[in-house]
């Protein structure tokens, strides 16, 4: 024995400075005792050997002699410091062994939620039950001011605890009722340390003053589970907690935008380390931008590019693609706003624009634009859902038609753009032979326009908003215990909180929008509005329905980066869905009998007027799924446009914005109207106003920032089912698949066609900027 306690003696002597640092960082960390693993191969043979007395007794006398080696201790004015330091010992001694040596049966671990407002609880009484038996009671007490705290995980040893088999449910409640603050929780664990086996708990739920939450194994269950059969009680707690969501998750109507949340919860407000992220990413641009606001753009193509040098931003990757035709036609095709191009299957789709039938459009080929038509070549974006949009102050805003033709080298290339809808003699249609200029600046007047349907439409408003009333309708008819809501809730993270900042910085009267967006804040509003009724969840909402609907396969655009990668993801995780309805409902009879899911699908369609989200295109009938594949299809959808559907409108944003010719948010001045040769001032006297542009760098700059894990390494794990973490493994593995091989694809495709943004890596789970 003796020899064993000298191992251990001469190894804590040596490294006396690395126990203190290790022990002061884990008290720190409140839990993590992570530094210590190097001393396990020491501890289990002194454990064999020793007893509690033995081995408390000879560390104390080791403390006591070497307090007495310590030379300061002698000297009579350090002698307070001297005994502080010989309580710091004696600490360090008591924690090695209550914590190293000799740690208790049970570890209780407590993750609180990173959520503002949280309750300054000091104690949690837990109950432990095996088989429906409480088989221990324990109180666990704070012993530091921050112990369950915002975002906290807190440890606890529980000695000398004898449990028959493994923990299967708890109870939680505060010690303290007088506690009106709300305390939320996300996981408790429970390890039984001799048999090194373990068990988690995840909670996600407030508790309030005089609450108690019961958790059983896994907390994954349907509402007609025979589950709640046995425990009637629980089913109780189920419809209470969903009470209180129906009152935390009210609907708001306004401005006829899609369905929002009234007053954004606690739970749904950013994290600490997000909300720094945020104000990071905006003190940066705010920063970098500020110190030019008041220069002009000077008289030169090449004083616009000086942009990126004076304020040390890293420019897009390629500043001369807005001269090139065929970068034109990529925009289309790989650009922010990449599912708005169809193809043109009914000569009526071009009724409003002044060309014939007869009129040659691609004069390397000879090529007419029946020809064209008959041959599946011929594709046209048209914004007429632009006409009649309020615009900013003294702003014009086109909404014109552009056709396309893919060429002999399968490129897509602009034929024909009309800037507005009518046919009159000062609306005529630009060709690629006209003057250069003028059909330059036809090309940036059209993209000027695309920019307000990608940044109205496309983004704000059917990825961020409309999958905001998924997630309220979710919150409000789905318990925390729900399978599906454990299945979505990591692609919801953040997206009503970024949302009210959005609402309150970009669309209010005199924000963002209305200075770097020719539509405006109202434009904007108007836009989302009008597009509601054209939105339909199968279609608009489901990518192969949409790819098909617009006529835009393989066979008639052979290379179309963002269809090709978005369906590659968009495939995983539809096989992720499937499986995972398949574990939890057997038949369709369960999902039937439903009654959560079914009022979830009630909500969706239910027209606004009487409370619900009026969302079209809906799989299943009378107000109900009907299949496991209406289901499927519903939640395909909204982790898809919440991950890639996002990504696709988001992450670019930088790229394609941050060089005015490229892609104008805004412009001054008059479109042309008529072909006369015009001049590069002509192009330099519509771009807005530099300040203008540098409020437009800040939001684009932060907008393209990822702050959030990648698709499928979610934030937070609500599932713990271990069949259903299965599936998880799966998905990423899959997605692991993907990522390869969009990585492979890019290392063959050229400069122009290079197309990172759907790389699973780089793909968030949710709309969280």
């Amino acid at each position: 024995m003796h020899e064993t306690v000298k191992i251990y003696m001469d190894y804590l002597s040596s490294d006396i400075p690395y126990l203190f640092n290790c022990v002061v960082r884990s008290w720190s960390a409140r839990g993590d005792r992570s530094d210590f693993k190097v001393m396990a191969d020491k501890k289990e043979k002194i454990m064999e050997i020793m007893t509690w007395e033995q081995a408390k007794n000879t560390l104390w006398n080791w403390t006591t002699r070497l307090k007495e080696q310590l030379p300061a201790i002698m000297d009579g004015r350090m002698f307070l410091k001297g005994s502080l330091a010989s309580a710091f010992l004696a600490l360090v001694f008591s924690y090695v062994l209550h914590y190293i040596i000799y740690p208790g049966t049970l570890r209780i671990t407590v993750m609180t939620g990173d959520k503002p407002r949280q309750s300054d609880t000091a104690c949690v009484c837990l109950t432990l039950s095996v088989d429906g038996y409480k088989a221990l009671e324990q109180k666990l007490e704070a012993r530091f001011n921050h112990d369950f705290s915002r975002g906290q995980t807190d440890t606890f040893d529980v000695p000398n605890v004898q449990l028959p088999s493994e923990v299967d449910s708890i109870e939680i409640s505060k010690c303290r009722p007088g506690d009106e603050v709300d305390w939320y929780i996300d996981i408790v664990k429970v390890q039984n340390m001799k048999t090194e086996s373990s068990r988690e708990f995840p909670v996600f739920r407030r508790l309030g003053s005089n609450e108690v939450v019961v958790i059983h194994n896994y907390d994954t269950y349907l509402p007609n589970d025979e589950f709640y059969n046995k425990l009637p009680k629980m089913l109780e707690q189920r419809q209470r907690e969903l009470e209180t969501a129906k009152r935390d998750y009210e609907y708001e109507y306004k401005d006829e935008l899609p369905v929002m949340v009234k007053e954004l919860p606690d739970k749904e407000k950013f994290s600490f380390l997000y909300e720094m992220f945020l104000g990071l990413n905006l003190g940066k641009f705010i920063l970098l931008t500020s110190a030019f606001e008041h220069t002009d753009w000077g008289q030169t193509i090449e004083g616009v590019m000086d942009i990126f040098k004076y304020l040390h931003l890293k420019p897009p990757s390629d500043l001369e693609r807005w001269r090139s035709d065929e970068k034109f036609g990529l925009q289309r095709l790989l650009g922010v706003n990449s599912n708005v191009i169809r193809r043109v299957k009914d000569m009526a789709q071009l009724q409003k624009l002044n060309v014939h039938e007869n009129d040659v459009l691609l004069t390397s080929e000879d090529l007419t634009v029946m020809e064209a038509f008959n041959e599946n070549r011929l594709f046209i974006v048209d914004h007429s859902i632009i006409q009649g949009c309020p615009t900013s102050e003294r702003v014009i805003l086109c909404s014109p038609i552009a056709l396309f033709v893919r060429n002999e080298d399968d490129k897509i290339m602009p034929v024909a753009i009309q800037l507005f809808q009518n046919k009159t003699d000062d609306n005529p249609v630009f060709y690629p032979d006209d003057d250069e200029i003028t059909w330059q600046l036809a090309k940036i007047w059209f993209n000027n326009a695309d920019a307000q349907v990608h940044q109205s439409i496309f983004h704000l408003g059917y990825t961020h908003l409309i999958m905001e009333g998924f997630a309220v309708a979710a919150h409000r008819h789905l318990s925390t215990s729900h399978p599906i809501f454990k299945l979505l809730a990591p692609h919801f993270i953040y997206l009503m909180a970024i949302n009210k900042g959005g609402m309150s910085l970009l669309l209010a009267e005199g924000k963002a929008l209305d200075k770097v967006m020719s539509s405006g804040a109202a434009g904007g509003k108007y836009l989302i509005a009008r597009y509601k009724t054209k939105w339909r969840l199968n279609i608009e909402g489901t990518l192969p329905a949409d790819l098909e609907a617009r006529g835009v396969g393989k066979e008639v655009i052979p290379i179309y980066p963002f269809r090709d990668d978005a369906m590659l993801t968009y495939d995983v995780i539809k096989r992720y869905v499937h499986h995972y309805v398949d574990l939890y409902y057997k038949d369709e009879d369960v999902l039937k009998g439903d009654e959560e899911i079914q009022n979830w699908r009630s909500d969706m369609t239910r027209p606004e007027s009487q409370g619900g989200l009026g969302i079209f295109g809906v799989p299943g009938e009378n107000d109900r799924f009907q299949t496991k594949e209406d289901l499927a299809i519903v939640l395909t959808s909204i982790i898809y446009t919440c991950s890639v559907g996002h990504a696709a409108v988001n992450f670019k944003q930088y790229d394609e914005y941050a060089f005015p010719l490229n892609y104008p948010s805004k412009l001054k001045g008059k479109p042309p109207t008529d072909k006369t040769r015009r001049y590069v001032r002509d192009i330099l006297s519509i771009l807005p106003p530099k300040p203008t542009h540098h409020t437009l760098l800040e939001v684009a700059g932060i907008l393209s920032s990822r702050g959030t894990n990648s698709l499928g390494h979610f934030e937070v794990d609500y599932i713990h089912d271990p069949a259903a973490v299965e599936l998880v493994k799966t998905f990423r593995k899959e997605l692991e698949t993907v990522s390869k091989t969009i990585k492979e694809r890019n290392k063959q495709r050229p400069q122009e066609l290079q197309y990172d943004y759907l790389d699973p890596q780089s793909i968030p789970n949710s709309i969280s900027i």
